[in-house]
């Protein structure tokens, strides 16, 4: 399996897309390397979603990725944990 990791950041009621990490091949225990760099607001909730997928194709058309999951946190629960680490399950 390959897996690939989409950073989504939510505003209220806006929701985008941040980023892509790189694909990991083969692992059911994916270590991203690609750091994402966002401003953090401290008396601002900033919601974050993870989704997961499992890439089979040099595509870069999401839609032709299986969906594996998604986790939601927050950028201020990222910055509070140790070493700026947070591993969450997907739903």
């Amino acid at each position: 399996m390959k897996y690939h990791s989409v950073t989504c950041v939510s505003f209220s009621w806006l929701l985008f897309q941040f980023g892509r990490t790189e694909v990991i091949d083969n692992t059911l225990n994916p270590n991203f390397v690609r750091k994402f760099f966002l401003d953090f607001f401290f008396e601002e909730k900033q919601n974050l979603r993870f989704d997961v997928y499992n890439v089979d194709s040099r595509s870069s058309n999401i839609s032709k990725f299986d969906f594996l999951g998604q986790t939601f946190c927050t950028l201020g629960e990222i910055i509070g944990s140790t070493g700026g680490r947070l591993e969450n399950s997907l739903s």
